[in-house]
């Protein structure tokens, strides 16, 4: 059974800026359909915080 999400990855009527960050369209795409939209956030913070951490160091 496929959710909303995988529909819209599989369209290719993209909204906003899906339109050229392929990439992190198909990454967030997947994670939203495996763990759930609401794991983006705290994922997205992690993450930036990480390379935030890197360059900067």
């Amino acid at each position: 059974m496929e959710n909303k999400i995988q529909d819209y990855l599989k369209s290719e009527q993209f909204i906003g800026f899906d339109q050229f960050l392929v990439v992190q369209r198909r990454l967030d795409g997947y994670l939203a359909a495996k763990m759930g939209i609401t794991s983006l956030a705290p994922l997205g913070f992690i993450v930036g915080l990480v390379v935030g951490f890197l360059i900067f160091s």
